[in-house]
């Protein structure tokens, strides 16, 4: 985390380490409120007890938040001052607390974090205005050039026509995002120029895009928080306004638009959107980013023969197998052969693997239709498979049926470590095993999880975590939890009861 702001020296950073019920600098995990810590320590004679909320925002970015500046560094000498000063949402969503953000190194493992897809893709000219300075600071004339090739988690900037010795080419590398309503939207990135000068490692900006011109104005702030010289996405430390480049034209039989993909695929997904014959797909294994035209259906089939172009003007025609698992979930597949040239035998069933699905789930749940029933309604609980000291429970009722949630603790203290809360948004059956995709609601948005699961009868089931992509190969009889169903919260027929 920044430690402390240094305009001669630049940046300092401070390392911190979260165990497992540990902040060390904050305190050891005392009780926990939702996403409020009440954290202590216990002196000899007094204890040291504050709240914090704390918010994950990607995997690699942590906010923490406190009621005010003083709080987080301040403690108090019992519970329940520390409660009541615990930050609320709407002193959240009011931004009147303290903030500090905390930047993920290494896992619990000691790996380096994962990369993350940066929302801004494509390639762009570049306007550039740098902080005030006893001369302009600057990048006229639109010389500059922004793109994401090869890799969409990192942005390229080649900066040209400057009023000061420029940088050659710099990058940034995203770490996570945040919302920010109306229109603008948090990205909070490393930064490559930190190496030369001693600018900040880790930066913040705001950005807005016109959704018709795709016009995209950038600020970004001064130092490693959101607020310092920080206003909004024209307001800033420094500031960029990105005009994109003029795409290539596509070949004739591509442009000439003799196919669209259905109806039902069109919208918003996880990685994907579909609009008429053209979807766009983020790849988050390769980081790359396809446009994906439709140029062929093959009749009384779920496949579909493309032309695909990535970010970095790779092209060929390849085939795409859809399918609709339901209202808001599709599962798609591209044929593992390719071409230069449009070949309706790159739709054979040899060119898919039976198990290699991608799963998505829709972004927004369309006015009027159901998100998706969860499998299971009443109350299970098991012991975990490689930790039998712990406990899990698993429930959801037909008050929420699209609700299901899922808790840890030690099965001898009822000690709560992990609660989770998930949205179904629907389920299929696939050679005897029920697949359920949901989105995570308790942790940062567009966080999706997949479950396989066997229901042996009314009272016991199988379930086992299946990945992002709902695995084929995991097998929740032999490698899952068992769950046995220890009620009904109520009646579902009892319709009248008050939530």
């Amino acid at each position: 985390m920044q430690s402390s702001v240094n305009v001669g020296s630049g940046i300092q950073y401070s390392t911190l380490n979260i165990t497992e019920n540990s902040i060390p600098i904050w305190g050891n995990c005392h009780r926990r409120i939702e996403n409020n810590f009440i954290l202590m320590f216990n002196y000899s004679e007094t204890s040291c007890i504050r709240c914090l909320h704390l918010k994950l925002r990607s995997s690699s970015v942590l906010q923490v938040f406190a009621s005010s500046q003083e709080t987080i560094s301040k403690c108090f000498t019992n519970e329940e001052s520390a409660e009541a000063n615990c930050p609320s949402e709407e002193s959240l969503s009011a931004r009147e607390t303290a903030e500090i953000l905390l930047f993920k190194t290494r896992d619990n493992l000691g790996k380096y974090t994962s990369r993350q897809y940066c929302p801004i893709d494509g390639k762009y000219y570049l306007n550039y205005k740098g902080p005030p300075m006893k001369h302009p600071n600057e990048c006229v004339g639109f010389n500059s050039t922004v793109d994401s090739c090869p890799s969409g988690s990192t942005l390229n900037f080649r900066l040209r026509s400057c009023t000061f010795e420029s940088y050659g080419k710099y990058e940034i590398r995203l770490s996570g995002r945040l919302e920010r309503p109306p229109g603008e939207t948090f990205l909070i990135f490393t930064d490559s120029r930190h190496i030369n000068d001693q600018k900040p490692k880790y930066r913040c900006a705001l950005y807005r895009q016109d959704q018709v011109s795709g016009k995209l104005e950038m600020a970004v702030s001064r130092d490693s928080t959101c607020t310092t010289d920080l206003h909004n996405a024209t307001s800033g430390y420094e500031t960029f306004v990105l005009v994109p480049k003029a795409e290539d034209p596509w070949p004739v039989d591509v442009s000439f638009g003799i196919c669209s993909f259905p109806k039902w695929l069109h919208g918003d997904w996880e990685h994907v959107r579909v609009e008429g014959d053209t979807m766009i797909y983020k790849d988050h294994s390769s980081f790359k980013t396809y446009t994906i035209k439709c140029v062929g259906v093959l009749e009384d089939s779920d496949k579909y023969l493309v032309f695909s172009r990535t970010q970095c003007n790779e092209e060929y025609y390849n085939c795409i197998k859809i399918s609709n698992r339901s209202k808001n979930i599709l599962e798609f597949q591209l044929g593992t052969n390719n071409s230069n040239d449009k070949d309706v035998s790159l739709c054979e069933d040899e060119n898919f693997e039976r198990d290699h699905w991608i799963t998505q789930g829709r972004q927004e749940i369309n006015p009027g239709t159901s998100s998706g029933m969860c499998p299971i309604t009443g109350e299970y609980t098991g012991r975990i498979p490689d930790a039998t000291d712990l406990c899990a429970k698993l429930w959801s009722d037909c008050r929420a049926p699209e609700l299901m949630y899922y808790q840890v603790s030690h099965c001898e203290s009822q000690e709560v470590y992990e609660e989770r809360e998930y949205q179904c948004l629907g389920h299929w059956r696939e050679a005897n095993f029920l697949y359920t995709y949901t989105q995570r609601r308790d942790v940062a948005a567009g966080t999706y999880e997949c479950f396989v699961g066997s229901i042996i009868t009314d009272n016991e089931i199988f379930i086992k975590e299946a990945g992002e992509h709902c695995q084929r190969n995991v097998d929740p009889l032999r490698y899952g939890m068992k769950l046995i169903k220890q009620q009904q919260l109520y009646s579902c027929a009892d319709r009248s009861r008050p939530v």
